[in-house]
């Protein structure tokens, strides 16, 4: 590209885009844009998941692995002294009009796909280190694990502006008519943990796998109810719905302002970079959503943890979780006063 084919701003903006990661093809598609409307398309060029820059990051040449940490730099991410992905200020931020199922999450998560095929993996040498430590020596895995809950924060916003534009009931009506047909119920069996001391004693507990007991269950079930896990279509963006259709998100504004916060982190939704199980013989999601917990997360999320217990996935657990999905709820009634009190002050 010579400088005296473009005017000096155009020029000038496209060396930005240059320094700022974009490769040629990804630019090209910028230049072609502009030609066709240039206060439109420059104004969606910093917009992540805006259908410009969607377009560079599927048109740009560039590795799978150089695609997935330039959205992540281009948000100014970074890890804090815990290990923890923090992020600076810059031009860029997400698109507020993308909603859950739309193409950027789709394509960012195959990228991902391709540029870790074998998961977000840690020697096996490693994995006795400390959590900070560890995730401070797999920095790059670090950042792109704990950017699932940037994506995460981007739905739930989406989704709470729609609640609100529509004067909604709850959020699950809104995800349901924000995602039209394409959404099914997932296993939330990793979302409906409870917490060892306050809801569960240490009878209520397994021993040999630390799970609860269809004791330890219905107790979980009468004092919290059973969270429901609704999942879009492309199994990228998922969300987890309380009895009453409120999200249980740490992002949510609602939980935020209630005791259920710790609640959230230990039991709240996570997107997707792998594919659905049932039809993925390349096990994905294991690989890149399931294992890296384990050693990559939050520090507040490892600490949580430690005291949340998750059900047993056995033939009363799954009973359970059919019936809710059909509209059964378990939560006492002494309870849903309590959080409705709790949600309005």
């Amino acid at each position: 590209m010579k400088e005296s084919e473009f005017s000096s701003t155009d020029f000038n903006r496209i060396t930005e885009l240059q320094r700022e990661g974009w490769d040629l093809a990804a630019i090209v598609v910028y230049i072609h844009k502009i030609k066709e409307n240039k206060l439109k398309w420059d104004q969606e060029l910093f917009l992540i998941g805006s259908e410009m820059y969607t377009e560079m990051f599927a048109q740009s040449e560039l590795s799978a692995q150089e695609k997935v940490i330039l959205v992540i730099n281009h948000l100014g991410g970074y890890l804090n002294e815990v290990g923890d992905l923090q992020f600076e200020e810059t031009k860029y931020r997400f698109y507020e009009q993308m909603p859950p199922g739309a193409l950027f999450f789709s394509l960012y998560a195959k990228a991902v796909q391709q540029a870790y095929p074998n998961g977000l993996l840690i020697a096996k040498e490693d994995k006795t280190l400390s959590k900070i430590v560890l995730k401070k020596k797999y920095s790059t895995e670090t950042k792109i694990h704990q950017f699932r809950n940037q994506l995460d924060k981007c739905t739930i916003e989406y989704v709470e502006n729609y609640r609100e534009k529509y004067d909604l009931q709850n959020d699950e009506a809104a995800i349901k008519m924000i995602l039209g047909k394409n959404w099914f119920y997932a296993d939330p069996h990793y979302h409906n943990r409870a917490q060892l001391g306050v809801v569960l004693l240490t009878d209520d507990i397994r021993k040999n796998n630390r799970t609860m007991t269809n004791k330890g269950l219905f107790k979980k079930l009468k004092t919290e109810g059973f969270y429901r896990k609704i999942v879009s279509a492309d199994y990228h963006s998922e969300f987890i719905v309380d009895e009453a259709g409120q999200l249980l998100s740490q992002w949510s504004e609602t939980v935020k302002r209630t005791d259920y916060f710790d609640c959230a982190i230990a039991n709240g939704e996570t997107f997707n970079y792998g594919e659905r199980p049932r039809i993925d013989s390349f096990q994905t999601h294991d690989k890149l959503d399931g294992n890296p917990p384990r050693f990559l997360d939050t520090e507040k999320r490892n600490t949580i943890k430690k005291s949340w217990i998750s059900p047993k996935d056995n033939w009363v657990y799954q009973l359970v979780r059919r019936l809710a999905e059909k509209g059964v709820r378990y939560k006492s009634r002494s309870e849903q006063k309590r959080q409705k009190k709790n949600n309005k002050s």
